[in-house]
């Protein structure tokens, strides 16, 4: 393998394809949030490119990423290393889909990417869903036969993955079963270091007593910079269904009203919102 190692380490090998189950994505209606948990996680570990339906993408991140669509990716444009994510419903074809729903099928692209990281052997997918034996049975040669056996792939639990990363790699005060985001676990270890809220998810973001350089102020200069003040009368509910898509459960809502009004205070002003991160707030 070239070039960053780093995943392969953190997995114990340097095989492709991977599978890794992520049982929150099996959680649906309005249980279903948190869909890009995994993200911080690989994204630590080198992987700069994340393909997953737009469905759960939003003008806001809260943690900023490469987002690649399946509607525009093709196996020639594709590269490696790369985290795919996906549920079983999205990998049935377009002639299967339960009736009255509409969602992309993304069964050809993705056994295509299957096919690719088998001739790719430098390089790894990642293929990220919400069982640990997904089949697509319209490409499947063999009915029946899950994907993983027939690219021979290696498969992985997130929840044993991120548990044994953060034990190891991260001075979190927040419990894990608050979250398996390693993002928040990352905030909680700076806040931590530096006397701030650390072990309750929604405290994290106290703008007050957040220190200046704590991961919390990205998503605000995220907003500035992108210039999404266009969306400001509907930004609070846009905040806290984008924050839905990282987070297993909290009260998005509170988190997105202290964003909102830290902008407000800042005038969305990236100087203002600067000097006021760097100044005593305490």
């Amino acid at each position: 393998m070239s070039g960053d190692r780093r995943l392969a380490r953190a997995l114990g090998t340097a095989e492709s394809p991977i599978i890794v189950h992520d049982s929150q994505l099996e959680k649906r209606d309005q249980r279903a949030r948190a869909q890009l948990r995994t993200i911080p996680f690989f994204q630590e570990l080198g992987v700069l490119q994340f393909l997953y339906d737009d469905l759960w993408a939003r003008e806001f991140q809260l943690v900023t990423h490469d987002h690649c669509s399946p509607e525009e990716v093709t196996p020639s444009t594709a590269s490696f290393p790369l985290v795919h994510i996906v549920t079983d419903k999205q990998l049935r074809s377009k002639d299967a889909q339960e009736q009255g729903q509409e969602f992309i099928s993304q069964a050809e692209i993705t056994w295509e990417l299957f096919k690719k990281s088998v001739k790719t052997p430098d390089e790894q997918y990642v293929f990220v869903t919400d069982t640990p034996t997904p089949h697509i049975e319209s490409q499947i040669p063999v009915p029946g036969r899950s994907v993983a056996d027939q690219f021979n792939a290696t498969s992985f639990e997130y929840e044993q993955l991120i548990h044994e990363y953060v034990k190891s790699n991260v001075d979190s005060r927040l419990p894990l079963y608050d979250s398996k985001n390693l993002y928040f676990h990352r905030v909680s270890e700076h806040h931590a270091a530096q006397g701030a809220p650390a072990s309750e998810f929604v405290e994290l973001f106290d703008y007050e007593r957040a220190p200046a350089e704590s991961p919390v102020w990205e998503p605000l200069h995220f907003f500035i910079e992108h210039e999404l003040e266009e969306v400001l009368e509907e930004y609070e509910a846009h905040a806290t269904t984008a924050l839905r898509s990282w987070s297993e459960w909290g009260d998005t809502e509170k988190i997105a009203k202290r964003m909102i009004a830290t902008l407000h205070r800042c005038d969305f002003d990236s100087e203002e919102l600067a000097e006021y991160q760097h100044s005593d707030r305490g």
